[in-house]
């Protein structure tokens, strides 16, 4: 299963519709937060599932017609995902608050965005491990080329890596 990951649109949906249209087999779509507006254009696409959270600079905790959330997870092929903006867990200042979400929500992974950097990181655990990803700047800005996330979950693990917008 091939899911895309977006954070921090601030406005700009060219990266989101760009990305959309090279993974057009992605089935999941995350979006972390700071552009719930933006998403509203990809919501008529019912190929996907879009999955949100609000972040620290939504206005609105509405997506279509669904309440959303501040933090969110779901389990898809065995693994379980915890997504959030990352605001509240201090992600700007370290890791500690996110990986002590992870071992609080027995979460395999968990998605976040807020710092508009790219970052994947593993972390080693007495019963398996925790995937950190961030996907960084889906609008860009401050000198850092517009990024997005691709997780892909197979039968034999998961793996993720970044794509970049021109």
């Amino acid at each position: 299963m091939k899911c895309l990951c977006f954070s921090d649109s601030h406005g700009s949906t060219y990266g989101i519709g760009r990305a959309i249209n090279m993974h057009k087999d992605a089935e999941v779509i995350f979006f972390l937060g700071d552009g719930l507006s933006d998403m509203e254009l990809f919501l008529h696409n019912k190929e996907r599932a879009i999955l949100a959270v609000r972040g620290n600079c939504d206005t609105s905790a509405v997506l279509g017609d669904n309440l959303v959330k501040s933090i969110d997870s779901i389990t898809l092929g065995g693994y379980r995902i915890v997504f959030t903006h990352g605001n509240l867990y201090g992600v700007k200042f370290g890791l500690d608050g996110v990986t002590s979400l992870a071992k609080e929500k027995n979460a395999d992974i968990v998605l976040f965005g807020h710092t508009h950097q790219p970052l994947e990181k593993y972390i080693p655990t007495d019963v398996g491990g925790i995937y950190l990803f961030n996907p960084g700047s889906i609008g860009g800005g401050f000198g850092i080329k517009p990024s997005y996330g691709i997780i892909d979950i197979t039968d034999t693990g998961v793996s993720f890596s970044h794509g970049f917008i021109q």
